[in-house]
């Protein structure tokens, strides 16, 4: 088992060595690592891949596919990389592990009726992006039912559920929320 280092070392020589290319992923490309809020550092990688498939404005369904893709991607590195990062990092939960962010916020941009305003303009896409982001952190952090009792699950299960769920709720939400503004 490869020792624990307390202060992470955020070089690329640091990635390859002390937990290698698994530490890289599981913490998305180091995004995990950082202090505080790791799961907030580690939700602007998909937001950001969100913002810019909103700005280059593939319409749905291709929009929603990248980021299925995208999240069933991530859910799949974290249950096979789940017990590895619990071991080495000496926790059932590891915050430094922010795959399942990625899931849970892509999860949350299925299928959203982005409204026109937002796809293609810059600014007005980063708004909706950094909604989305806003919206997912807070339910991740609240874990309203059945969040907090998914984190129960055994192996890198309680890791992704919890985030999947959140995101399910934050989806929901917008699927209410853009249809009844009409932006």
């Amino acid at each position: 088992m490869t020792e624990f280092h307390s202060k992470p070392d955020f070089t690329i020589s640091g990635a390859l060595t002390g937990g290698g290319w698994r530490r890289w992923i599981v913490s998305g490309g180091g995004l995990g690592l950082l202090k505080p809020a790791p799961g907030s550092w580690g939700t602007i990688a998909p937001a950001t891949v969100y913002w810019l498939l909103l700005w280059a404005a593939p319409v749905d369904p291709w929009r929603s596919l990248l980021c299925l893709a995208g999240a069933i991607l991530a859910g799949v590195l974290t249950i096979r990389l789940a017990p590895w990062a619990c071991a080495y990092f000496k926790d059932e939960d590891p915050p430094a592990v922010v795959l399942d962010e990625f899931c849970g916020y892509w999860i949350a941009c299925l299928w959203l009726p982005a409204p026109v305003a937002a796809t293609g303009n810059i600014w007005r896409s980063w708004l909706m992006a950094a909604g989305v982001y806003l919206l997912f952190r807070l339910a991740d952090t609240l874990k309203l039912p059945p969040c907090r009792k998914l984190e129960n699950l055994p192996a890198g299960w309680g890791i992704l559920l919890d985030d999947v769920a959140a995101g399910i709720q934050v989806n929901l939400t917008l699927q209410v929320l853009l249809r009844l503004v009409h932006l």
